[in-house]
């Protein structure tokens, strides 16, 4: 008790001291030097180094979770080096302490480590150990950044997955290294939940052969391929895709209805306001139609127009949900 106190008066001490500066250090899109974090922190490393790597180990994670994509990862890395928190994540792993949590710690932040230190985790009995040094590796490896990530194309993953895949490709992109081919990992998985992810991903990292590509798993028979594929369209909004969406949407189950209407609103030609009155009118579902009314209103002066029109006819029982919407209005 008496030690964590006194640990979280040192944490105070040292938010008092670095917060600040660590902040500016870690969202400033410029690669910076050890010597010029050390300006802006008013303090040599040494002198950042007299509080205990636990502490600021903590503070660091703080500000990532604070500042999330905004945080420049090159200085990340940088930053962890000069205060001695790699290194210390670092010997965690060699000395065996405390690795479950190093290693979700190592993945949050991310930063490189030396690859001996984690290879020996990446067979562990441990599936959660063994799963988490796995999906790191990609972060240490420069020769086969994305190998565990091939290797493990069919086996289920756990929580951390999808989050630390997608911070993966990111840091390889801002490194000018190239991402896995998505499309293809999706293809060869067996993994319902795998496939939906590398669909997922294609918006950020995929080619624009790939990003093409999504628009047939539109027709796909694994309810999850199918609401990546149409989630994905909507980011990508590429109105090449509108017709493809349009022509799927009767064979859909209730929820790629309602998310393919969104698509398309997001999408946004101008063209499909009859589109939307036909989703409204002819839907089964409350929440379908409620959805088609949201994006009439919100889909310029004409979809706005028809809006009021069908308002007005009071068809049936969306007439408060009408209401609401109109209650936004300008």
């Amino acid at each position: 008790m008496v030690q964590r106190s006194n640990e979280q008066r040192e944490l105070e001490r040292c938010k008092a001291l670095l917060e600040k500066p660590f902040r500016a250090i870690l969202t400033d899109n410029r690669k910076m030097t050890w010597e010029e974090m050390e300006y802006i922190c008013c303090a040599d490393r040494t002198e950042i180094q007299e509080f205990s790597s636990t502490v600021l180990t903590r503070l660091i994670l703080s500000l990532r979770m604070e500042q999330s994509d905004k945080v420049y990862i090159p200085n990340m890395q940088h930053l962890c080096g000069m205060t001695g928190v790699r290194d210390a994540l670092e010997h965690k792993l060699i000395k065996g302490n405390d690795v479950e949590r190093t290693l979700q710690i190592l993945i949050t932040l991310p930063i490189r480590i030396g690859e001996g230190a984690l290879a020996i985790y990446t067979s562990n009995k441990n599936t959660q150990i063994r799963q988490l040094a796995r999906s790191y590796y990609g972060f240490c490896s420069k020769a086969e950044p994305f190998s565990f990530v091939m290797q493990d194309i069919n086996e289920p993953f756990n929580l951390w997955y999808p989050t630390t895949f997608h911070r993966l490709c990111s840091w390889h992109r801002t490194q000018g290294h190239p991402t896995p081919q998505l499309l293809s990992l999706a293809d060869n998985s067996q993994n319902e939940d795998k496939k939906a992810l590398f669909i997922s991903e294609i918006p950020y990292w995929g080619t624009e052969k790939e990003k093409r590509g999504v628009e047939h798993y539109l027709a796909s028979q694994n309810q999850k391929c199918c609401l990546a594929a149409i989630h994905a369209l909507s980011i990508i909004a590429d109105p090449r895709s509108e017709q493809m969406l349009i022509d799927n949407y009767n064979r859909q189950f209730p929820q790629a209805k309602r998310e393919t209407l969104l698509a398309i609103a997001k999408i946004n030609t101008g063209k499909q306001t009859e589109f939307f009155r036909q989703a409204y009118l002819y839907s089964s579902s409350h929440k379908t139609r409620a959805v088609a009314l949201s994006c009439l209103f919100n889909y310029g002066e004409e979809g706005r127009r028809i809006f009021h029109e069908l308002a007005q006819a009071g068809l049936d029982d969306n007439r408060f949900f009408m209401q609401i919407i109109s209650s936004n209005e300008q």
